[in-house]
């Protein structure tokens, strides 16, 4: 009797059977899904570049410490500000001195030649007269000398007087600049680019976004601009540029820790 010996392959189980249409489903799901990020990514990328290339309200938040390069640079000229400062005040009490040594001169001289005109008028043509007469003369010329070094001093002080108002003018600024107060305590300005500068005025309010470009809120206001060309960097490109800094006040502080801020209004008014 002949026997059949060929294995016969198993038959696919009922499980397998069931979830196979399942696994399918699952995989174009999952590519259905991985072909949508990669769309909405390709869209969000797009979307965002084309944002950054045409707005001009981004303001980029710096955090000034003591060793921040604009600091260190204000301290700097505050330093020299008032070395100047201290120079113009020295050079003034050496002038009023000098003022006060020309009067002196100038009182002695005429006082001599007061006491000394009747003398000279009793002595007549004599050799003590003609002598005396010599010294009245001499002293009447130093008096006149005096007299002219005294005017072109009081040009001087006037000189004087005026470059150290300006110098008190220019140490009163520098103190007061947020750059200075960093030294004590921590201070946020915000980078603007000379494009975006016209967007960014005084009483200008900033928003920040949470979520990129997207539930975005009030943060702060810019209170004024700051002197003095600085450089920083794109916020989205890294980009190098060109601009000022502005002082701001922020009522969330947090919002000094975010990549970008935005002057005027949010980047998509309803979002």
């Amino acid at each position: 009797m002949n026997m059949d010996t060929t294995v016969k392959p198993p038959h696919p189980g009922r499980f397998r059977i069931l979830i196979q249409p399942w696994i399918v489903k699952i995989y174009r799901v999952a590519g259905m899904i991985a072909l949508g990020a990669i769309l909405v990514g390709l869209v969000a990328f797009l979307a965002v570049n084309l944002f950054y290339f045409f707005n001009r309200t981004w303001v980029r938040p710096v955090i000034l410490s003591p060793e921040h390069s604009k600091v260190v640079a204000a301290t700097t000229a505050l330093a020299d500000a008032r070395g100047r400062q201290q120079q113009m005040a020295a050079e003034r009490i050496d002038a009023k001195a000098e003022q006060t040594r020309l009067d002196r001169a100038i009182a002695v001289a005429e006082k001599f030649e007061a006491d000394e005109a009747p003398v000279i008028a009793a002595a007549g043509k004599s050799i003590e007269g003609a002598m005396l007469r010599r010294e009245v003369e001499k002293a009447a010329l130093e008096r006149l000398a005096a007299v002219d070094r005294k005017v072109a001093l009081e040009l001087r002080l006037k000189e004087i007087d005026g470059r150290a108002a300006e110098q008190d003018r220019l140490v009163a600024r520098l103190a007061a600049s947020p750059y200075i107060r960093a030294t004590e305590e921590r201070r946020v300005v915000g980078f603007v680019p000379y494009q975006n500068l016209s967007n960014v005025q005084v009483g200008v309010p900033l928003y920040g976004c949470d979520w990129g470009l997207i539930k975005c809120h009030k943060v702060g206001q810019v209170m004024s601009i700051l002197d003095g060309e600085v450089q920083d960097v794109h916020p989205h490109d890294d980009s190098v540029q060109r601009g000022v800094m502005v002082e701001i006040n922020l009522t969330d502080t947090d919002a000094a820790e975010q990549n970008v801020l935005f002057a005027g209004s949010k980047p998509f008014w309803w979002l």
